[in-house]
């Protein structure tokens, strides 16, 4: 059973909002015994291959429209470079405004999306700062500041000293890592979406939809399954997604397959509150992997078959390498 400090829930909040765009309504806390996830989205303002700003704008409001429609509370980590500098910058900054207007939070992915694997700790947090000041603009007409960050590929360093050094670079600067528990390759079937789309292939539009749904049950299916032979409970899951056009289309059979299974949707604060995200973690492998596998890792055990985590059809893996 889920234990930790408990937060008054809000029954309604009301952030900013448009004519067009309605806010989204924070639900009540999820009572302990409750399965509950945090989602996220990263590499706002739009992930995989850079489109333009028409389908981009398009993009953004029918993947808003699904996180209104579910009530799900959402952080959207932003890459500032994807805004660009010169007369582009203004539209696409409109389009990140979005996001706030419908009254979610952004958080900071670093300005460029630079690997710290391949990355100088100085040049590192540079890049981190330089993607401040737009988010910073953005949050401040909620009234909130800029706590959130997360690292791109989800790469924390190969060294306890560089985790220890971006650790307190990001501290002294008020962020919170937001960490990962449910994570699946969405941005690899997206790559083959918006390939099809952009051709006008609706077949392999349909066949990679349906096949990113599937996973998306069988990648949460197994997280729980991790999860229990770690913990020997459920916790509050923080799920990685990312603003991409087959999120836009699928968001809604995404929050079907949690629901079905009995989950609530809460805010990353509230999935912090699980005290499972006090687990120990010294991983300093090469790959983004989820903090189930780093607790896994740390403790030495090797309780989870990682063999088993689900992946891509291979259709999919097929055209995705065709795409490359």
């Amino acid at each position: 059973m889920l234990v930790g400090a408990r937060v008054a829930a809000l029954l309604t909040l009301v952030i900013a909002c448009t004519p067009t765009q309605a806010p989204v309504v924070a639900p009540a806390s999820a009572p302990p015994d409750t399965p509950a996830v945090a989602v996220t989205f990263d590499d706002l303002i739009v992930g995989g291959r850079d489109l333009e700003p028409a389908r981009t704008e398009a993009m953004t409001r029918a993947l808003l429209g699904h996180i209104r429609d579910g009530a799900v509370p959402v952080v959207g980590f932003v890459n500032a470079a994807k805004l660009m500098d010169g007369p582009a910058k203004a539209e696409r900054l409109k389009i990140l405004g979005l996001w706030t207007e419908a009254g979610l939070k952004l958080g900071n992915h670093t300005f460029s999306h630079p690997s710290l694997h391949a990355t100088p700790t100085t040049a590192y947090e540079e890049d981190i700062v330089r993607g401040e000041p737009d988010i910073k603009a953005l949050n401040a007409t909620l009234g909130l500041g800029l706590r959130w960050f997360r690292h791109p590929y989800l790469h924390t360093g190969t060294s306890l000293e560089v985790r220890a050094e971006i650790d307190r670079f990001l501290a002294a600067r008020g962020y919170t890592v937001a960490p990962v528990t449910v994570d699946n390759s969405d941005w690899l079937y997206n790559f083959v979406y918006t390939d099809a789309k952009s051709r006008g292939d609706e077949e392999t539009m349909g066949r990679v939809g349906e096949a990113y749904v599937a996973s998306m049950e069988a990648a949460l299916t197994f997280h729980e399954g991790a999860t229990e032979a770690l913990f020997g409970r459920p916790i509050r899951h923080v799920l990685l997604l990312h603003a991409n056009e087959l999120n836009a289309a699928y968001f809604d059979d995404v929050v079907a397959i949690y629901q079905r299974r009995g989950y609530r949707f809460i805010t990353l604060d509230e999935a912090l509150t699980d005290p499972a995200y006090g687990e120990a973690d010294r991983f300093t492998g090469n790959s983004g992997v989820s903090w189930l596998y780093r607790w896994d890792w740390t403790r030495g055990r090797k309780q989870v078959d990682w063999k088993t985590e689900p992946s891509p059809p291979a259709f999919v893996q097929q055209l995705f390498d065709a795409s490359q």
